[in-house]
């Protein structure tokens, strides 16, 4: 039985949303625009928050805060500059009021000054 559901367990998350850019090769600049893309089943929620974290400052920055899961792939403007450092992950999580439920993580990228 635990075998069973260890199984059900690692195919469950291996169906899901899977952000595939940013990864840990690529670099944002603190003014944007910024390009994110994923891959998701149909069984994904058609909608998520995305969300900037960094673990090291402990901070949550709200990028969209309802983005269409169908797209695959969005671009934000910033309002503002993000902040410059590395560490940096793009979350998906279920809305603004659940930022702590994660739906999906992008690898840790550098955001830079912009040139």
């Amino acid at each position: 039985m635990r075998v069973f559901l260890a199984l059900l367990s690692l195919a469950a998350t291996t169906f899901a949303y899977q952000v595939t850019s940013p990864n840990s090769q690529e670099i944002w600049y603190s003014h944007g625009p910024v390009t994110v893309s994923w891959q998701r089943v149909d069984t994904d929620a058609e909608y998520f928050t995305m969300v900037l974290y960094n673990d090291k400052y402990q901070t949550l920055q709200t990028l969209a805060p309802k983005v269409d899961g169908k797209l695959g792939k969005t671009t934000i403007y910033p309002s503002g500059a993000l902040p410059v450092g590395e560490g940096y992950q793009v979350n998906f999580v279920q809305d603004p009021s659940h930022l702590h439920n994660i739906l999906a993580q992008s690898s840790a990228f550098k955001i830079q000054p912009s040139k």
